[in-house]
C-alpha cells in the first residue's frame, strides 16, 4: 500500500481524457495492479506496485513477471491455473528488488480479445506483511491470556492443594520431635521427614513468589537478613552431596578465610536488606549448582566483599567446573539446562529474578582453568 497522492490529469482530448483518467485510477489504487501479455511479460505496473516492489514501471515494462516471484514453482502454478480456470486467487511469496521476500495475496484474471484469444492477464495484489504481523500478535496475545489463566489456576492448586498437606506433615513431625519417649534413631527419622517437608514447602512458596514476580504483583517486605545462618543451613542441607564428592567449602570474608564452624563463631555483621526466604532460595540454588558442577575432591568457595561497591555486599560462589558452552548465553534464562539429570533449568532463572526483586544484580563468569563464578550483589540497607 502507498500513501502517495496524485493530481487529477488535465486533458483536452476527450479520447485521451478517458485513457488518462483510467490510468489515473489505476495509479491511485491501494492495491498493486500488474498486467502482462500472453507471454507473461509486464505491460502495466502501477504506482503501488512500484512502491512495494521497489522497481520503477520503466524498469519492469517488457520484463517477465517471474522477477516478482520468490518461488518459481508458484510462478508456474499461477500460470497453469489461469490457463485452465481463467482466474486465480491465492497467496504467493513476492520478491522485492532488494531481495526481500514477503507474502502477497493475488487475484488474477485471464484477458481475451473479441475473438476469444488469450492476450494476457491482469492481477490485483496486496502486501500481507502487516496483516500477518497483526495476526501473529493477536495469537501471541491470546496465548498469553491462556498462559496467565493457567498460571492463576496453578497458583490456586498449589496454594490450596499442596501447602495445606505439607503444613500438616511439618506440624505433625514437629509435634513428634517433642515426645520424650522416642529413641535417637526415631528422632533422626522424624527429623528427615520434618526437613523434607520444610524443603518442599520452600519450593512451593518459591513457585508462588515467582508467579507474582513475573506478573509484577510481588509485595516486597524488605528487612535486615543475616547471611551466616542462611549459609549454615544451606551447607548442612548439602552435607551428603559434599561428602560423596569429597568437596571442601571455604568462606572468604573481606580477605579472611573461614570454615563454616569458624564463620559461625566469628559472629560477623553479614547483613543485607531483603527477605530471608528469598535470600535462602537465591544462595541455595547457586550453592547446589556449584557443588554439582565442581570436580570431585576440589573446593567450593564463597567470597563476601563489602568494599567493591558502596552500599552493597558482593557474594561470589566459585567452583572449578565450567558452564557448558551451549548454555552460557542463556545461563539465566528460564528452562536453560545442559541436560543435567533432574535439572529443571529454573535455578539460575529464579536466582536472577529474586536478586533483581531485592534491588540487586547477578552475573556469571566462566573460563578454562579459572572455573565458574556467580556473583550476587545485594543492598546493605
Amino acid at each position: 500500500m502507498t500513501n502517495a497522492t496524485y493530481p487529477l490529469p488535465v486533458i483536452d482530448d476527450p479520447v485521451a481524457d478517458d485513457r488518462e483518467y483510467a490510468r489515473y485510477l489505476i495509479d491511485i489504487a491501494a492495491d498493486m495492479i500488474v498486467s502482462v501479455d500472453a507471454g507473461r511479460r509486464i505491460k502495466l505496473f502501477n504506482k503501488t506496485a512500484e512502491a512495494v516492489y521497489g522497481y520503477s514501471a520503466a524498469e519492469m515494462i517488457g520484463q517477465s513477471i517471474t522477477l516478482l516471484y520468490a518461488n518459481p514453482q508458484e510462478y508456474a502454478q499461477v500460470g497453469q491455473l489461469l490457463q485452465s480456470q481463467g482466474r486465480f486467487t491465492g497467496e504467493v511469496t513476492g520478491l522485492k528488488k532488494s531481495g526481500e521476500q514477503f507474502p502477497v495475496l493475488i487475484t488474477a484474471t485471464l484477458l481475451r480479445n473479441t475473438h476469444g484469444e488469450v492476450v494476457g492477464s491482469v492481477g490485483y495484489s496486496r502486501d500481507l506483511t502487516a496483516e500477518k504481523k497483526a495476526a501473529a500478535l493477536e495469537r501471541e496475545y491470546i496465548a498469553m491470556l491462556g498462559e496467565e489463566k493457567l498460571k492463576k489456576e496453578v497458583e490456586h492448586i498449589t496454594r490450596h492443594d499442596m501447602k495445606s498437606p505439607l503444613s500438616t506433615i511439618i506440624g505433625f513431625a514437629d509435634l513428634m520431635l517433642h515426645e520424650q519417649e522416642l529413641s535417637d534413631e526415631q528422632k533422626e527419622s522424624i527429623h528427615i521427614i520434618y526437613n523434607a517437608g520444610i524443603k518442599a514447602l520452600r519450593m512451593v512458596n518459591l513457585s508462588l513468589d515467582l508467579l507474582k514476580i513475573e506478573r509484577g504483583e510481588y509485595p516486597l517486605d524488605a528487612k535486615e537478613v543475616k547471611l551466616t545462618p542462611i549459609f549454615v543451613d544451606i551447607q548442612i542441607d548439602n552435607a551428603t552431596l559434599l561428602k560423596v564428592r569429597r568437596l571442601q567449602v571455604v568462606y572468604t570474608i573481606d580477605g579472611t578465610n573461614y570454615t563454616l564452624e569458624e564463620l559461625q563463631q566469628a559472629n560477623l555483621p553479614l547483613v543485607v536488606q531483603g527477605e530471608e526466604i528469598m535470600c535462602y532460595n537465591i544462595f541455595a540454588n547457586l550453592f547446589k549448582n556449584a557443588v554439582e558442577a565442581a570436580p570431585a575432591e576440589s573446593m567450593v568457595s564463597i567470597g563476601m566483599d563489602h568494599t567493591t561497591m558502596a552500599g552493597f555486599i558482593m557474594i561470589a560462589i566459585h567452583n572449578m567446573g565450567m558452564v557448558p558452552e551451549e548454555i552460557r548465553d542463556r545461563f539465566f534464562e528460564k528452562y536453560a539446562t545442559a541436560g543435567k539429570k533432574g535439572g529443571t533449568g529454573l535455578g539460575t532463572y529464579s536466582a536472577q529474578r529474586l536478586t533483581e526483586t531485592l534491588g540487586g544484580c547477578i552475573r556469571m563468569q566462566t573460563a578454562p582453568l579459572a572455573g565458574t563464578t556467580v556473583t550476587v550483589c545485594l543492598p546493605l540497607r
